[in-house]
């Protein structure tokens, strides 16, 4: 069973990653405080389970007060950005339209990351394991594909990968180049691959080796492997 999506509009999130500073920020004073809220309705219910699990009376009056912290976390998390992204991840492989529809706020969730980590990375921006979740989005499309409205972001995302500084979980975006179709993507990672910086080389080269045999598995293993094969150099 696949579970209901969340309701609402969704749409403001898209000011988190604004040009404006002011709207921006607003944005992010509206997702961390629904996330605040999200957070206390979670410690409620904790506490709400620990009675319960520890009492002997009144188990209908606590179950009542836990579902209603349970429905008031779920109605919270789902106002942020975390509602859609639970969506794309939950969405069949095969539902394509369901896919389509929620794979914009994956992409705003990595493309938040890329321009302004600080914020992206705040404690508060956050309930759980920030970096798991980008794990997470990122597996959902090498695993179901990309779909096409959001490949040009998407394309971008990685070749920022490529240039910067390694960030956490910045290597599953190797495994996302068998999914990509604009040869202007192909020759941008061929430039790369004359950077000055030898670590950007090095990626890029591999990036077009993956790109060469999509069959392949793309790992740490496999980055270690090739990357044995083919050393660093200044």
């Amino acid at each position: 069973m696949v579970p209901a999506e969340p309701s609402g509009d969704h749409s403001w999130l898209f000011d988190l990653v604004a040009t404006d500073p002011g709207t921006r920020h607003q944005a992010l004073a509206r997702h961390q405080a629904t996330l605040a809220a999200a957070s206390d309705a979670l410690d409620e219910w904790n506490g709400l389970w620990s009675a319960h699990y520890r009492s002997r009376s009144s188990q209908a009056r606590l179950q009542a007060a836990m579902d209603q912290a349970h429905a008031r976390l779920y109605r919270r998390r789902g106002q942020t950005i975390y509602g859609p992204l639970d969506a794309f991840r939950d969405s069949p492989d095969d539902d394509v339209d369901r896919r389509a529809r929620w794979a914009p706020y994956a992409a705003l969730y990595l493309q938040w990351e890329t321009d302004h980590p600080d914020e992206w990375g705040a404690r508060e921006s956050s309930m759980w394991s920030r970096w798991g979740t980008k794990e997470m989005l990122l597996h959902r499309f090498r695993r179901a594909g990309v779909p096409k409205g959001v490949e040009p972001q998407l394309a971008e995302l990685t070749l920022a990968a490529l240039r910067r500084p390694y960030r956490c979980k910045d290597w599953r975006y190797a495994s996302l180049v068998r999914h990509f179709h604009d040869p202007l993507f192909f020759h941008e990672v061929e430039t790369l691959t004359y950077a000055d910086d030898p670590h950007v080389r090095l990626r890029a080269q591999f990036v077009l080796h993956v790109a060469e045999h999509p069959e392949r598995n793309v790992s740490r293993v496999s980055w270690r492997r090739w990357l044995d094969a083919n050393p660093l150099t200044a």
